[in-house]
């Protein structure tokens, strides 16, 4: 086995790093005085991931939308029934999510720690898929998906992104639909499963009360009988999305107020983990400046009731995407919409203020400081990441060497009028809704 390499940092943390010879790359974080382990067992593949070349064979594959999640439920069942059974006889509970580029498999413990490493190793890597099984589970997700259309941020959220983009599968939602899961069958879950679940293409993170020389062994152990596995990752079919595909969503739903989100497609630039970390940074600060609870605009926003405590503001974005938006609940949309986009213009205009940009740099460095007081959060950001090739301490140094001129140059790069969308959620009035489906042309 490789030797456990400490990974230095100005946090005081202690932080081991490993890569095993089948290319899993594994992250221990033991901490003192706390009771709680939080693992993570995490796969660079996620509902954005429908279009890819195979690593094995070279091809180039289509897979419906919706097959990331629907692996993530099936994986929970094998030959020996539902995992979450064991994992409970355990005293521990365990979980998963699907987001656009990642899946992960979690546990929580507060004892028997290494038979849950044990356990999350090996029901994640030991697929069990037959036509029974895939059907019954196309049953329980066309009900998810059922739900989440029923679910007013849901759906303003997505029908948002379906105006900004084209073609992006980032468009679809991460349970696909109920025609797409239809041609979900054990094949396809074989060909993603092998093309994506490869220990060179995910990261094992443990994070709490542990030793960290014996968790490596165990993990170590589990990976040596996986070392004719080649290496290598899937690759993503770059998508060239171009321009918005209309500037506005609107549907109506059985809620008490409006819903808006005003949103912005990025246009991203060729780079690295770093480039990307760098341009979430400055977008996160440039938006805080702007609509943050502590800003002008808020305050101004919330006092004349046009927003309550549902209003934010965020960034997302991965290597091949981004995306800014804010927005919330409002009795008045219109007005709101208004304020929001003068003050956008008003923050181009004026450019980023010294002294609330420290402000806010020092609010973002005490965020960073005080994630790892969670388990969750330190798990998370060190799962994920890895696929970037970035450590969470980076982002330490990097928001350390950022400047105002930076701040209004990457806001004035984000927020593009001619790649602008609203995404409006309207009380229903009895006239038949404008439903979009899913984001899809």
């Amino acid at each position: 086995m490789s030797k456990l390499q400490r990974v230095e940092n100005r946090v005081g943390e202690d932080v081991f790093g490993l890569t095993l010879p089948s290319g899993l790359r594994v992250t221990l974080v033991p901490k003192r005085g706390f009771s709680k382990t939080f693992g993570v067992f995490a796969t660079n593949f996620g509902s954005a991931d429908n279009g890819f070349v195979d690593p094995r064979s070279g091809e180039r594959m289509t897979v419906p939308d919706g097959v990331a999640h629907f692996l993530e439920h099936k994986l929970f069942e094998d030959e020996q029934g539902d995992v979450s059974d064991r994992f409970s006889e355990l005293g521990a509970s365990c979980n998963a999510s699907t987001s656009f580029t990642i899946t992960s498999y979690i546990f929580s413990a507060t004892r028997n720690v290494e038979a849950c490493v044990d356990l999350l190793l090996q029901f994640v890597q030991n697929p069990h898929f037959t036509e029974e099984l895939v059907r019954k589970e196309q049953g329980i997700i066309g009900q998810e998906i059922r739900m989440y259309d029923d679910d007013p941020s849901w759906r303003i959220f997505f029908n948002l992104l379906g105006a900004l983009y084209r073609s992006h599968p980032v468009r679809i939602s991460i349970a696909g639909t109920e025609q797409s899961i239809a041609r979900v069958d054990p094949e396809v879950l074989h060909t993603c499963y092998r093309a994506f679940y490869r220990p060179a293409n995910m990261a094992f993170t443990l994070v709490g009360r542990f030793d960290a020389e014996e968790i490596a062994e165990r993990i170590a152990r589990d990976q040596a009988g996986r070392e004719d596995l080649p290496p290598g990752q899937a690759s993503r079919v770059p998508v060239d999305d171009g321009p918005i595909r209309e500037s506005e969503a609107c549907q109506e739903m059985d809620v008490a107020l409006p819903k808006l989100l005003i949103g912005y497609k990025d246009r991203i630039q060729p780079g690295d983990g770093i480039d990307l970390a760098r341009r979430d940074l400055l977008s996160g600060i440039a938006l805080d400046l702007m609509f943050g609870r502590s800003s002008e605009a808020h305050e101004r926003l919330y006092a004349e009731g046009l927003i309550d405590d549902s209003f934010s503001a965020d960034y997302t974005a991965d290597i091949d995407f981004g995306f800014a938006m804010v927005g919330g609940d409002t009795e008045q949309p219109e007005q709101l919409e208004q304020r929001l986009l003068a003050e956008v213009e008003r923050f181009l205009e004026a450019g980023c203020p010294t002294s609330d940009f420290e402000r806010v740099r020092n609010k973002f460095q005490g965020k960073f400081v005080g994630m790892f007081d969670s388990l969750e959060a330190t798990a998370h950001a060190f799962s994920g990441g890895v696929f970037r090739g970035v450590q969470p301490f980076d982002l330490l140094e990097i928001l350390e060497g950022l400047e105002p001129e930076q701040v209004g140059e990457r806001a004035r790069a984000m927020l593009c009028d001619s790649l602008r969308a609203r995404s409006l959620v309207l009380p229903r009035s009895g006239a038949p809704s404008n439903t979009p489906s899913n984001g899809a042309p």
